[in-house]
C-alpha cells in the first residue's frame, strides 16, 4: 500500500495531478480546492490513501494526516465511497464539515452530487459522535464563532440554526462583518 508521495506535478485536470516521483508517475485524486492551488512542476508531498478494487488501484491525496482520517471516516460509512468522499471534502474545511456533522446537518452535506437525503442523514448519525470529542458546538469553537452564535441567537435565532450559518465563515472581518454572512448563509 502507498501512504505517502513526494515529487513534483507533471499535468493536472479537474480531478488529479499526475506526480513524478523520482521518474514513475502517480494518477493522484485531490480535492477541488488542493487542485486549484497547485501548478505544473511544483514539488509537494501528499499523504495518500490506496483504494484498491478490481479493476483499479486509485489514490487519494491529502495535505496533512487530519485529511486523509476524516476521508477514512467518510469511507467508513455505508454507500459513501471515495469520490463521494472526496465531493463531500470539497466543500468546505474539515473543521467546517465536523461542525455541521455534530451539529446534526444533513442539509449541509446534500449541497454535494450524488449524496441525497438518505445518504446525508446517514453520514450525520454515523460520523456525529465520532466528532463530538474533536468538535464541541459549545466548547471548542473559535470565540468570535461563538460571539456570532451568541448574536444570532439573540436575533431570535435556535442554537442549532445559528451554528449552521456559521460554517464556513471567514476569518477576516469584524464580528458585525460576520453577523452579515452567517445571515447571507442563511438565504443559501
Amino acid at each position: 500500500m502507498i501512504a505517502y508521495l513526494k515529487g513534483s506535478i507533471l499535468s493536472k485536470d479537474q480531478r488529479a495531478v499526475i506526480l513524478n516521483v523520482n521518474g514513475v508517475g502517480y494518477l493522484v485524486f485531490l480535492k477541488n480546492k488542493d487542485l486549484t492551488n497547485l501548478q505544473n512542476n511544483e514539488f509537494v508531498e501528499f499523504f495518500i490513501h490506496s483504494y484498491i478494487k478490481e479493476d483499479a488501484l486509485d489514490l487519494y491525496g491529502f495535505i496533512n494526516t487530519e485529511e486523509l482520517a476524516f476521508f477514512k471516516q467518510l469511507l467508513s460509512v455505508s454507500g459513501v465511497g471515495p469520490r463521494t468522499a472526496m465531493s463531500v471534502m470539497s466543500l468546505a474545511e474539515v473543521a467546517d464539515l465536523k461542525r455541521a456533522i455534530t451539529s446534526g446537518n444533513p442539509s449541509f452535506l446534500q449541497q454535494v452530487s450524488g449524496i441525497g437525503k438518505k445518504t446525508a442523514e446517514r453520514l450525520v448519525l454515523e460520523l456525529k459522535e465520532k466528532f463530538i470529542d474533536d468538535v464541541s458546538v459549545n466548547g471548542s469553537l473559535a470565540n468570535t464563532d461563538q460571539q456570532v452564535i451568541s448574536a444570532l441567537v439573540s436575533l431570535g435565532y435556535k442554537e442549532r440554526e445559528a451554528v449552521d450559518m456559521t460554517i464556513g465563515l471567514q476569518l477576516e472581518g469584524d464580528l458585525s462583518d460576520k453577523i452579515k454572512q452567517a445571515l447571507k448563509n442563511l438565504k443559501k
